[in-house]
């Protein structure tokens, strides 16, 4: 069984800077298409878009004895690639109505409301975006 984590990061980056930033974040180490690896746990796709978040990442692995978590990924990315990350969390408790977290650059977490574009997605406009991290511990489901 694989598993995956999926983001969408706000400006565009360099295939080598994602790959070279995630193989210090994720010890078991990735690769990509451009930049195999050997033995690397993790395989990178991405794909860039026109929209507000203009890439897409998405991380998927097969080891039943790796685990990642989402959310801590999303916040160390935002903050080591100097850009804001989009992501649904998995294990994360939000608020009513809320499905997706915007992870910033300076290590806040949001839940936030999203709108599907064109070619990709964006942040709703005009709609309240909750902070998640202010003291409180996060709250997963298990």
């Amino acid at each position: 069984m694989s598993r995956s984590i999926n983001l969408f990061i706000k400006r565009t980056l360099p295939e080598r800077e994602i790959v070279m930033r995630l193989n210090r974040e994720i010890p078991d180490g990735i690769e990509s298409l451009e930049y195999p690896k050997e033995r690397a746990a993790v395989f990178l796709q991405y794909a860039d878009h026109e929209a507000e978040f203009q890439q897409s990442l998405e991380l998927s692995w097969t080891s039943e004895e790796l685990s990642l978590d989402d959310v801590q990924l999303a916040t160390q990315l935002a903050n080591v690639l100097s850009t804001d990350a989009l992501l649904e969390p998995e294990h994360l408790a939000l608020p009513d109505g809320y499905t997706w977290c915007l992870a910033t650059m300076n290590k806040q977490l949001y839940a936030v409301d999203t709108i599907d574009v064109e070619d990709g997605i964006a942040l709703k406009p005009h709609t309240r975006k909750i902070l998640l991290t202010t003291g409180k511990t996060l709250t997963l489901l298990l």
